[in-house]
């Protein structure tokens, strides 16, 4: 689809968003543990039902151009790349655990870590893991280069404070460890978008996030914070099958005015919201408004 008509697009769908909802509503929920907390226990139905049955969080990554179940493999499966026999490896936001406990089971002569603010719901846990339920914004129980990897799935978009969560990275990593990171963030600068897509951009970073941080400002940011990147590269055209599954369902409901407004009566907020941004979040990542990256960032080894 062209760019330029999927930005159409998105200007005429926030036209008729606006007739159905008071959207300051979305744009105003703030990102406290509390308030994060709050956000996905209110969308666990959802997750379970839109995302994956087997409590996968993140967005699939579909490289043959459609979208299947074995896609939402693709960001673990790139994480066991680096993880080795005996090694630390730490996950940042595990949400339902699924990556954590797949990767454990992948690697069982590695140990894991894993942080999040709610605690992990798993009847047998595997001895090679361990779960804190935590802010992970600090890191200080944890010593000194004592990580080999470390990896975050669409989780620091909820930080605003990243420089102070990625020193701490940077700190317990081993050097030469690595950190694997899948985001999201802006192809430009948020202030460079015309106001009706700076607006629909302020739905689409998520309620409980921040404003996302432009392609340019998230690489300053990793290199000030003393990382090296080996490796950045966008996935966003490989989830746009899934995006495209997200936006079919959410117009079953916007595109049926009378059905959006009962379920904004009866449901939360921080419900309804993720039903908007389904609805325009594939014409966002179809006119390269918004991009969602890996990132692979190395802690330099000084003894080399």
């Amino acid at each position: 689809m062209n760019p330029n008509y999927s930005i159409y697009r998105i200007h005429k769908k926030m036209a008729a968003l606006e007739k159905l909802y008071d959207l300051d509503r979305f744009i105003k929920i703030d990102n406290t543990p509390d308030q994060i907390r709050k956000y996905y226990r209110i969308n666990n139905w959802a997750y379970h039902h839109y995302h994956s049955q087997d409590g996968f969080m993140h967005f699939r990554i579909s490289k043959n151009g459609y979208f299947t179940d074995e896609d939402i493999y693709y960001q673990p499966d790139s994480v066991s790349q680096y993880i080795k026999p005996g090694n630390v490896v730490m996950e940042l936001g595990y949400g339902h655990g699924a990556n954590l406990l797949y990767l454990a089971h992948c690697h069982p002569d590695a140990n894991f870590i894993g942080l999040d603010l709610s605690p992990l719901k798993c009847k047998e846990i595997p001895s090679n893991v361990t779960a804190y339920t935590m802010d992970y914004n600090d890191l200080s129980r944890f010593e000194d280069n004592s990580v080999d990897v470390l990896y975050a799935f669409e989780t620091l978009v909820h930080n605003t404070d990243k420089e102070n969560i990625l020193r701490q990275v940077k700190r317990i990593l081993k050097p030469g460890g690595v950190a694997i990171v899948y985001d999201y963030c802006l192809q430009q600068r948020f202030e460079s978008y015309d106001p009706v897509i700076q607006r629909a951009v302020s739905i689409l970073k998520g309620p409980a996030c921040p404003m996302i941080e432009s392609l340019d400002e998230f690489n300053t940011l990793y290199t000030n914070c003393g990382f090296q990147i080996e490796e950045s590269h966008d996935y966003i055209r490989d989830t746009l099958p899934d995006l495209k599954r997200l936006e079919r369902s959410a117009a079953k409901i916007i595109e049926r005015p009378w059905l959006a407004k009962l379920l904004s009566w009866l449901l939360p907020d921080m419900f309804v919201v993720n039903i908007v941004i389904g609805y325009i979040v594939f014409d966002g990542g179809n006119a390269n408004i918004g991009s969602y990256y890996k990132w692979i960032l190395r802690k330099p080894d000084s003894s080399k």
